[in-house]
């Protein structure tokens, strides 16, 4: 059994106190949770620290807001660690999401900067995205690539807004490992069944596939498979649609995210990395969409551990025993406490599928212990 430590994000205000106490707010108190985590114990003196994050993407307006991410960073740096703020690319090759240049402006758009945070911007996995370490997988896939700069640093401090997801359920400490901490081929392999192929009555031979492709793998309209660096970009730049690839299915897609966190913890080691869930703003869907939708339920805190496993299913019991809002994509039914309300939202979903795969594969412990921090 795993611990599992809360934080409630209501504020100890007790009748008559001065509502200017700064001991009140949450990111005063959020020192008191990384203690009770034993972030101390945690952090050695000179440790290059990954603080992992999720930036958005332009539009997105509900994303983990700065000021926990700068106060974990000084966390980090009273016990001597050296942190820098470190995200991903994301599948494909057009957008500002998909390449690091595009995803600093994306960070500073959403308040990220050296300014705000108190610590550098590193992208995890290099200029395009491809910056990865081979590194063995069990069940559902053979091998991932971990993020370069996820390897070389001594420490991960894992920052996970915590919401629902409209393929793998809902979006957690696992899924911030196995898709948030890999290069852009294991993300291809996550999502996607094959290399793809070019619909030849569809083409045009416009040749813009063939430009944008990194490996040099388009001759249309055929694709080299044996070439194919699995960025997904030819499929951004057909104007045509002629470009098919197969999409998988939800709760592959679920199966594998779990076994690519196995992948990125046991290359890791499991020691090196520290979770923290932050059940604010929980959306219906992650911060990769261009939008936000309304929380589904209300703010219920941040928790810690050392497990990834536990953590998520301490987050998704505590959201499941919520009232959920109304004025929000969750229906009357769902929004009953000990309704599952992710599932509510999309067709399809089950968001036991990945906690499943993750006690499978060993990643945690299912069974937790929470422990309310003061």
């Amino acid at each position: 059994m795993s611990e599992v430590y809360l934080l409630n994000s209501r504020a100890p205000v007790r009748s008559g106190e001065h509502w200017a106490e700064r001991s009140y707010s949450l990111t005063s108190r959020l020192g008191r949770l990384a203690s009770e985590a034993g972030l101390e114990e945690f952090t050695d003196k000179g440790d290059l620290v990954a603080v992992k994050v999720h930036f958005g993407d332009h539009g997105t307006t509900r994303v983990l807001r700065s000021v926990f991410v700068r106060k974990v960073v000084q966390l980090v740096k009273r016990t001597g660690g050296e942190p820098f703020v470190t995200e991903t690319t994301g599948l494909g090759m057009r957008h500002d999401r998909s390449r690091a240049v595009g995803r600093i402006k994306i960070a500073r758009e959403n308040g990220y900067t050296f300014e705000t945070l108190g610590a550098p911007i590193v992208i995890a996995d290099g200029l395009l995205g491809f910056d990865g370490v081979a590194a063995p997988a069990e069940g559902a896939l053979r091998d991932v690539l971990v993020a370069k700069a996820i390897l070389e640093a001594d420490k991960v401090v894992m920052l996970t807004h915590f919401t629902g997801h409209f393929s793998s359920s809902f979006g957690g400490a696992i899924k911030n490992l196995g898709v948030g901490c890999v290069a852009k081929p294991t993300k291809y392999d996550l999502h996607i069944d094959a290399p793809p192929e070019i619909d030849a009555a569809k083409c045009t031979r416009c040749n813009a596939c063939a430009e944008a492709c990194p490996g040099g793998a388009i001759s249309p309209p055929e694709i080299d498979a044996a070439r194919c660096v699995k960025c997904n970009g030819c499929v951004e730049y057909c104007e045509e649609k002629a470009i098919i690839v197969k999409w998988t299915d939800n709760a592959t897609l679920s199966r594998r995210i779990a076994a690519a966190a196995k992948a990125v913890l046991e290359a890791k080691g499991r020691e090196s990395f520290l979770f923290f869930n932050f059940l604010l703003e929980v959306t219906p869907h992650c911060d990769c969409c261009a939008f936000s939708d309304n929380p589904i339920v209300p703010d219920i805190g941040v928790l810690a551990s050392r497990d990834a496993l536990a953590i998520d299913r301490a987050s998704l019991d505590l959201i499941e025993a919520s009232q959920g809002l109304e004025n929000t994509l969750l229906g009357e039914e769902s929004r009953a406490r000990g309704a599952r309300k992710f599932e509510s939202l999309f067709a399809d979903l089950d968001t036991r599928v990945q906690l499943t795969e993750a006690e499978r594969l060993g990643l945690g412990s299912a069974d937790y212990r929470l422990v309310e921090v003061n």
